[in-house]
């Protein structure tokens, strides 16, 4: 059975998608903060708002960055260049497991409404549309794909319409039940049936592909990003933690490091133990960081202070 979306999670999830300069701090008494020590002008970028991050499958150098109103590329570290033709809200994207599958993004058209599920083989210079799954189109804010499986696809629409899931890359949608409003969601690399969700209630994981699920952790606070790297590992984002990962499937999980940034989005060069996260600072600019996984090393990728 689907719940009431709590009325205080619907606001914190505002906050995120429209990026308004609010402090949701991630301190604890035990974490080791990490300050913003390597900021340059050469990396301030005219973006407004920071909804994804992926690494290219093919070459692990290439950053992906959706923002509302561009796409970017990041290469080897360099600051962000914007790629995409036309100018469109990217809430949702993945960049796939697979180097011969192409990018996957929902959001909204530069003339408004909803875009459905598009992608872009061109490492987001031009991007089609692959389904609208409803009508009016879905607005997925979350969004996963299948490692082991590149044709499944599960979306949750902004507008608290459904769970989705594709199994042959967009062409045919079923729809599932789902435990709270989604903010969040994560497949496991291993597992396609292994999926877990974030919500404005904690983790939830179902052990089914989705059709039963299974409080785990962090009840009652909210979740604003997750995912899996290659090896399994799932990293989140959670209120009063910040970012905490779990090496057994959800069953424990590990606080780490403190940054001064609310992480509403998490990919990883896996091989290279790299982790990118991208989110807003206490004092409202959109960040991108280069960290390492055990967060001893840090560099800014891209930020829009000095532009407001």
């Amino acid at each position: 059975m689907k719940s009431k979306v709590p009325k205080k999670f619907l606001i914190i999830i505002g906050i995120v998608i429209i990026g308004i300069a609010v402090s949701l701090s991630f301190n604890s008494n035990d974490q080791k903060s990490i300050s913003n020590d390597t900021m340059t002008e050469t990396r301030i970028v005219d973006w407004r708002h920071v909804h994804g991050l992926g690494v290219d499958a093919a070459d692990s150098g290439i950053l992906y960055i959706a923002t509302h109103g561009d796409f970017y590329q990041s290469r080897n570290g360099a600051p962000p260049i914007k790629v995409d033709q036309v100018r469109a809200d990217y809430m949702a994207f993945n960049a796939p497991h697979d180097k011969d599958s192409p990018l996957y993004a929902s959001g909204h058209p530069s003339t408004g409404g909803n875009t459905g599920l598009i992608k872009s083989v061109d490492g987001g210079i031009t991007w089609q549309s692959v389904s609208k799954v409803l009508d009016p189109p879905v607005d997925f804010h979350a969004m996963t794909l299948s490692k082991s499986d590149p044709n499944l696809i599960l979306g949750f629409d902004s507008g608290a319409r459904g769970l989705f899931k594709t199994t042959d890359a967009g062409k045919t949608w079923e729809t599932l039940e789902y435990p709270e409003y989604i903010s969040a969601l994560a497949i496991s690399p291993t597992d396609s049936q292994l999926i877990f969700a974030g919500t404005g209630n904690g983790i939830y994981k179902s052990n089914n592909g989705g059709i039963t699920w299974n409080h785990v952790a962090y009840q009652g606070l909210a979740v604003y990003a997750l995912n899996f790297d290659d090896d399994g590992i799932l990293f989140a984002s959670v209120n009063s933690f910040g970012l905490v990962r779990s090496d057994d499937l959800g069953v424990t999980w590990e606080d780490l490091a403190n940054i001064d940034l609310t992480i509403t989005s998490i990919a990883f060069d896996s091989q290279n133990k790299i982790l990118y996260v991208g989110g807003f600072s206490s004092d409202g600019y959109q960040e991108v960081y280069k960290l390492s996984y055990d967060l001893t090393n840090h560099e800014i990728i891209g930020t829009n202070k000095g532009l407001k």
